[in-house]
Order: structure tokens, then sequence, then C-alpha cells
């Protein structure tokens, strides 16, 4: 079912593909027929929100039928080809020369793939900077996904300014289509000359039968964290210089010993609020907190289900998938108002706010457990527009127009 115009998730039905699993192969292409290569700059067994999106990708369209590889880099103890749920997962190595990473055999590599349609993911990261120059000598179908703009937003320096605003509208003009995962995304695209035609919107989406009868009260893993609040707040992301978990940290602290902090992720030292820092700051506050490295899957989803409510303090996000999980499994959420977080609550499912006081007045009026309540059962209703399956299956009928446009008798490439 297509969401309806007013529904969060929506895809905008002038330059989006609408699709369900009943009706989304109806162009005549048959699956088995068609080659799909991703490009990621890594992937299985990372576990990053680029890497998860690519691996959801890959496998739903192998259970589609279609045949289907990933073209990443070789990381240390994994195999350089493999068969990895249903795709074909084909390692680059890289040679690092003063700071700069190459892959080696990119380009002949995926000549010898034949794909019929080529799916970048990510911006200014090696596979779309080896990638973009020669798109234009290449016959397959090609689609990007960037997963908004990460140095555009957080740094803007004039070389960023010059990448996203020129250089890369103009080699998107050699793509097929570009899928932008908000609106937002899209809105800047158009901004800086981007064809409309070009351009489709479908927003990430996350596995929702991992949440299928979790438990909704919080088990004995609450009492393990010993934090003695009434309250608490959990945040899952690792310490990067976007992720902002200082300013948790402050609104947490400014309740009083109401609310408590757990956060889940990986240290970044490099960052600016790398733990030892945010820990440091909760200690000079006097912050109820409890930070812990990256956990596994379980671990995550059991402590989610432990907490009263998701926080995410992030400067910029590309969407914000720990949004999507937080519903799912019926909790609400305080985000700043970046990604994906504006459209979910203004659904009703969470609150996303500008300032740290904002934040700490959310807090505050999360301890009503009704309304914890109310926007628990609203996220929940609206994350079945979020589901992994959809996604998919709005990237294959996208794919299948694609295809078919190129082929002889096709309608031609997107204009």
């Amino acid at each position: 079912m297509v969401p309806k115009p007013s529904e969060p998730g929506r895809r905008d039905p002038e330059v989006s593909i609408a699709a369900n699993g009943a009706e989304v192969f109806t162009l005549g292409v048959r699956p088995g027929a068609v080659r799909l290569v991703f490009l990621s700059h890594s992937y299985f067994p990372a576990l990053g929100g680029s890497e998860r999106f690519v691996q959801g990708l890959a496998e739903g369209a192998a259970r589609h039928g279609f045949t289907t590889t990933v073209v990443t880099r070789q990381d240390p103890g994994t195999a350089a080809r493999e068969e990895v749920g249903g795709v074909t997962v084909v390692r680059l190595p890289m040679r690092n020369l003063a700071g700069f990473h190459f892959p080696r055999r990119y380009r002949p590599t995926l000549r010898e793939l034949r794909p019929d349609l080529v799916h970048l993911i990510g911006n200014r990261v090696w596979a779309a900077d080896y990638y973009l120059p020669y798109a234009g000598s290449f016959d397959w179908a090609q689609v990007m996904t960037g997963i908004g703009f990460y140095q555009y937003e957080m740094h803007r320096r004039w070389w960023d300014r010059w990448y996203f605003e020129r250089y890369l509208p103009r080699r998107i003009g050699r793509l097929d289509r570009y899928v932008a995962c908000t609106p937002h995304e899209r809105d800047q695209l158009l901004g800086w000359g981007v064809a409309p035609g070009r351009l489709a919107v479908v927003p990430l989406g996350i596995p929702l039968g991992e949440f299928e009868g979790r438990p909704s009260e919080p088990g004995p893993v609450r009492d393990r964290w010993g934090l003695g609040t009434p309250f608490v707040a959990l945040y899952a992301g690792g310490y990067y210089e976007n992720k902002r978990v200082d300013r948790l940290v402050r609104s947490v602290a400014a309740t009083g010993g109401r609310w408590g902090l757990v956060a889940f992720g990986r240290d970044v030292p490099s960052s600016p609020y790398s733990r030892p820092v945010v820990e440091g700051l909760a200690r000079a506050l006097g912050a109820r907190t409890r930070f812990q490295e990256a956990v596994s899957r379980p671990a995550f989803l059991e402590g989610l289900a432990a907490s009263d409510v998701a926080v995410l303090g992030s400067s910029y996000e590309g969407f914000g998938l720990f949004l999507l999980e937080a519903m799912a499994m019926g909790r609400p959420f305080v985000a700043y108002r970046t990604g994906v977080a504006p459209e979910l609550a203004a659904s009703g499912a969470g609150f996303a706010v500008a300032t740290e006081a904002e934040f700490t007045d959310a807090l505050r009026q999360l301890e009503d457990a009704s309304l914890r309540g109310r926007m628990g059962a609203r996220g929940r209703e609206l994350v079945a527009n979020y589901s992994v399956d959809r996604e998919v299956l709005d990237y294959l009928a996208l794919y299948e127009q694609t295809v078919a446009a190129r082929r002889p008798g096709g309608a031609g490439s997107v204009p």
C-alpha cells in the first residue's frame, strides 16, 4: 500500500516509485535477468548505518531473484570474495598513499561484473570519488544514494561548497537517478540545480521483525545500570563530532537527578566529544550516566526496551535510523531538528527540539507515563511506513524502471 500524502514516510508522487509486493515488477524486466552491483565504502561485518542500509538492499534484492554483487573495500580478516546472505561480496585491497586510499582494480572489476545497474552509495568516500569522474563513460544504468551531505553540513569549507554545490550536481546529471532519504535532502539538490526528474525520495527502513514480541517493560538490565534515577534515556550511535553526546549530558544533568543517561557506541578519540570528554563533563555536572562501548545487537535491543525514552543530540543526521528503532520498540524520542526527526515528531512519535533548554523540557514532559504511552503507541503505528521490506520494494521498482528505460525499445534514460 502506498502511504497517503499526509503520512510520514510518504513518497513524493512526482519523483518517486510506488510499489507493493504484488505488483512491483510490471515493466517487463525479469528479476533474474538483471545484474545489480552495489558500490559501498565498507560492508558487513561492519555495522554502521550505511553498511546496514546496503546490506538490507542487497540481500532483499537477492531474495527477490536479482543477481546481486557488492563491491567494497577489503578489511583485515575478511575474504576477497565470498557469498553472504545470497549476495556475492567482492572486496578490493586498498593502497594508502599520503593519507589517501586508492582501491585496486576498481573499474576493471566493475566491467568484469557486466552489471545492468550500478547503485552507488555515499559521497565524499572512495567508492564515489573513484566512480563519479567516469560515470559518463559507462553504458549500464546508474543510481546513487548519498544518505545526506555530512561534510557540507558539518564544515562547509570552500572545497565542500564547491563539491556539493557545483561538482556533485554536474555528476548527478550523468546518472539515471539520485535517491534522497528525506525531502530535505531532495530540496538541497534541487537548490543546487539538479533536475527534478532525476530525483526520487525513498526513506530508509528497519527490519520490523526484530521488534515483534519483545517485552514493553524494562527488564533486569535496568537494575544492572545502577543509575538510581526514576527515568532513563538511551542513546546509541558513537561519539562522533556530529553526534553531540555532550548535549545529552547537559540536558540530563539539568533535570536534577530525575533522568539518567545510558550511551552505547564506539569511541572516536579524534572527536571533540569523545567518550573521555563527555565522561568528564558528566562528572563535573553530577549527571547520572553510564557509558558503554558498542554492544551486540541483542544487547542493544534489550537496552532500548529497558529505557523510557530514546535520545539523539546530533547536530546533523543524514536520516536517523535510531529513531525508527525506538518507535518500533514503542519508545518516544527526543532529538534535534535534523534528518528525519522533524517529520517523525510532527506525526506525534516524539519531540524535535532546537535548544538544550527545549530538550530538558521535553524530558520533563515525558515523565508523564500517559504521554510516553501515547507517543510510543503512535510511533509503533507509524513505523510500518519505514520497514526495510517496503524500502527494498521501492528500490527494486526504481531499478526495474531504470533498466527497462535503458534497453532497446525503452523510454530512454530519465530526462
